[in-house]
């Protein structure tokens, strides 16, 4: 509490009568007095404001100093609301977005209603509660003082309005505190942009998607210079080696040569898996149903494959189809490694504007989204494009991994 209190008037008014000693009082007085004096100049030069509000420069030039003068009477009050309100109006400036209309309506309703009646409240407080507090000073025999319709003309009263005084002095600090934290809310409302939340997730989902987008590109790179240059001359000196093994026959220099072209083998068969899980070409050329197939070509359980209306009418985005390929895979992995089942059925479909797919095995259950492990690493990557990712595996099986995501 005695951090909110650093910051905000309503947070020093409920913490107690510590609101009374401190500079929050004086903090809303002064937010009377200033929406006075910004009334008085706004009346003034309403006018040219006005006329100057015409062009879309003269509006910008006009109403960001006006605006960041209203930013620091809120700061009087809220500063953290303040900060907010400003970050909204430095955005509206840089777009050329000011003034909105419900800025216009703050500010004029400010300068021409709440601002005479907050100088009028703050000139009332501090002469009618001054001149009580000062009554024992002032009242002189036969020099009596009026404060309102009260005529005091002796000592005792003057001290019976001295103490008054200071009982009023009390009241207006609560009332003046209440009637500014009031206004303060009004004015964030009135002047912070009701869009701003919904641009930045707007502005965040952008460059979320360029994001994934870039990774995609470099993703694509990788397995392009992988696959063309680095496997293409894998694949030449594999050819080579061939042909000495071939000429040198079974003498020491034939033996190593075959023993290297093996391991070479070796080698590809590595890349390869490699360039699978990067990025498969049948992925990027054909789709995620051929590149699936692909992949359950060799896989030692018999897999059954229905994508159903995956690609009707139009290939998956890019993005959705490797998050797929990847979650397919590792879910593969996972069946062959820990599940002992004897089949695999994968699923998949795509109705109104939502992409769907299932992984079931028949295997014993038991399986989990752990941290840091398999499937678990692939949830963020699943949520990137807007999608869920799920597993149910009771003890005993089957095991369903769930994946869901707009398309």
């Amino acid at each position: 509490m005695g951090q909110a209190s650093g910051r905000s008037l309503v947070a020093a008014m409920v913490s107690g009568p510590r609101y009374l000693l401190s500079v929050w009082p004086w903090r809303a007085l002064a937010w009377a007095m200033f929406g006075g004096l910004l009334s008085a100049i706004m009346v003034i030069g309403l006018i040219p404001i006005l006329v100057a509000g015409w062009s879309r420069s003269g509006r910008t030039s006009i109403w960001s100093p006006l605006l960041e003068v209203q930013c620091a009477r809120l700061s009087l009050i809220d500063e953290a609301a303040a900060d907010r309100v400003r970050a909204d109006v430095a955005a509206a400036r840089n777009e050329g977005r000011l003034p909105s209309a419900r800025q216009v309506g703050y500010v004029l309703f400010s300068a021409l209603i709440t601002g005479p009646c907050e100088a009028v409240l703050a000139g009332f407080v501090m002469i009618v509660v001054g001149v009580m507090l000062a009554a024992p000073w002032l009242v002189r025999p036969g020099e009596p003082i009026n404060v309102a319709l009260w005529v005091i003309d002796s000592p005792r009263e003057s001290w019976i309005a001295a103490a008054l005084g200071v009982a009023g002095l009390i009241i207006s600090a609560y009332v003046l505190g209440a009637y500014a934290g009031g206004m303060a809310r009004f004015a964030v409302a009135g002047l912070s942009d009701p869009e701003s939340l919904q641009r930045e997730v707007i502005r965040l989902e952008e460059s979320r998607t360029a994001l994934l987008h870039a990774v995609e590109q470099e993703r694509r790179r990788i397995e392009s210079d992988l696959h063309d240059r680095v496997q293409h001359r894998l694949v030449a000196l594999a050819l080579t080696l061939g042909i000495a093994e071939n000429s040198h026959g079974d003498d020491e220099t034939g033996r190593l040569a075959a023993d290297a072209h093996r391991q070479l083998d070796d080698i590809l068969a590595e890349l390869r898996s490699v360039l699978l899980g990067i990025l498969p070409r049948a992925l990027t050329e054909h789709g995620l149903i051929a590149a699936v197939t692909d992949l359950i070509g060799p896989y030692p359980l018999p897999v059954s494959a229905d994508f159903g209306a995956t690609e009707t009418p139009q290939r998956l985005p890019a993005a959705v189809e490797h998050t797929a390929y990847l979650v397919i895979n590792e879910a593969l992995t996972n069946i062959v490694k820990h599940s002992s089942a004897s089949a695999v059925a994968i699923v998949a479909g795509r109705r109104n504007g939502l992409w769907w797919l299932t992984i079931r095995d028949d295997g014993r259950g038991g399986a989990a989204l752990r941290s840091g492990r398999g499937l678990a690493t692939l949830v963020a990557r699943v949520e990137a494009v807007n999608g869920t990712l799920t597993i149910c595996s009771p003890t005993g099986g089957p095991t369903e991994v769930r994946m869901r995501c707009p398309t």
